[in-house]
């Protein structure tokens, strides 16, 4: 009787533990790292999403929107920050009503790399320049 028993004590506390196991939300083991997510663009133009790419031969910070238009900011070694939300480039000074970060992509444009963070992918990532 007291193999019996534990026998069934082993297998409940198993299965169990089994249980909870499965029912934990799936955790990465290594935190995910944008800053070191380093993408290669090809012929200089680098894809940010399917609406937006960057121009990292550029003389200038700029931007390749999906219809084809540009965006020319500061000169290559200036520092400068933009904000990509309906389909137009903002300054993080003059976002527009409504603005919602979930719907945005963060372009950060450095001396020798370009980053990048899309909220509404929750994907990001630099190119060298």
């Amino acid at each position: 009787m007291k193999i019996v028993s534990s026998i069934l004590l082993a297998a409940a506390l198993s299965s169990a533990q089994g249980f909870t196991q499965a029912n934990k939300p799936n955790v990465a083991t290594q935190p995910l790292s944008y800053s070191s997510n380093e993408c290669f663009a090809k012929g200089g133009i680098g894809v940010i999403r399917t609406d937006l790419y960057v121009d990292v031969k550029s003389g200038r910070n700029e931007l390749v929107l999906g219809a084809g238009k540009r965006w020319i900011g500061h000169g290559a070694t200036a520092p400068q920050v933009i904000v990509f939300f309906q389909q137009k480039i903002w300054s993080p000074q003059a976002l527009p009503d409504g603005f919602d970060l979930s719907k945005a992509v963060v372009v950060s444009f450095e001396s020798d790399k370009v980053r990048f963070f899309d909220f509404d992918n929750m994907s990001g990532g630099y190119y060298r320049r």
